[in-house]
């Protein structure tokens, strides 16, 4: 939020990428938080070790944990044109950075995925390595993406149990990740990998109105 502000208070906002690994985190919707059942999906959540929090974006609840990379796409509200148009170059970008790692990296969802998307990111149309949500504020929109690099064998039991105390259909075979679709290298080559390609692919999309890149690696 506080980057986000900052872009609101500029007079002439830059462009902004952050990335981050983060803690064990069950992400939910605004609109989850109001549901009779949010306190038995926080517990159930909890009791796994992630903990719950209300995101800024998206629709459904996310889990993501150490073994992610959260990547938050900043920029002026007009550099994108609209909703729509910002969700297309977001969602090829990482497309397309994904591809240069080896992957058979397609955009559109996969059939049972968790909160699901017209704008996922999905390996050979079988499962979901990218989940992208936004959000438009004066004069800023946030774009922020969370993608599986490792096996996500402790995140298909948290979003099991908070999507089954939500009441909520997923199939946990859709939950894949980098590492498994054949990325190569160590954690952190792969984590450079993909930061430098969404910096060189932000910096194309910016080039009509020559915005800027400044990078926050947290």
């Amino acid at each position: 939020m506080r980057l986000l502000r900052s872009m609101q208070e500029d007079e002439h906002p830059h462009a902004r990428i952050r990335a981050y690994r983060p803690v064990p985190t069950m992400a939910f919707s605004r609109r989850e938080s109001l549901m009779p059942e949010f306190a038995a999906a926080s517990d159930a959540a909890r009791r796994l070790g992630f903990d719950p929090v209300i995101r800024l974006a998206g629709g459904r609840a996310v889990a993501y944990d150490q073994t992610c990379l959260i990547v938050d796409l900043m920029a002026p509200l007009g550099l994108f044109g609209n909703h729509l148009a910002a969700f297309d170059a977001g969602a090829r970008c990482f497309r397309d950075v994904l591809r240069d790692l080896g992957l058979d990296a397609r955009v559109g969802p996969v059939a049972g995925e968790y909160c699901a998307g017209e704008h996922s990111v999905n390996a050979r149309g079988q499962v979901k390595v990218v989940g992208i949500a936004q959000r438009a504020m004066r004069r800023a929109r946030l774009l922020t993406a969370c993608i599986v690099l490792e096996k996500p064998d402790r995140l298909r039991p948290v979003v099991d149990a908070v999507y089954g105390a939500m009441m909520l259909e997923w199939s946990p075979e859709t939950l894949g990740s980098v590492r498994d679709e054949g990325a190569q290298g160590t954690l952190d080559d792969i984590v450079h990998e993909l930061v430098t390609g969404l910096q060189y692919r932000h910096s194309a999309w910016a080039l009509p109105q020559t915005t800027s890149i400044r990078s926050a690696l947290a």
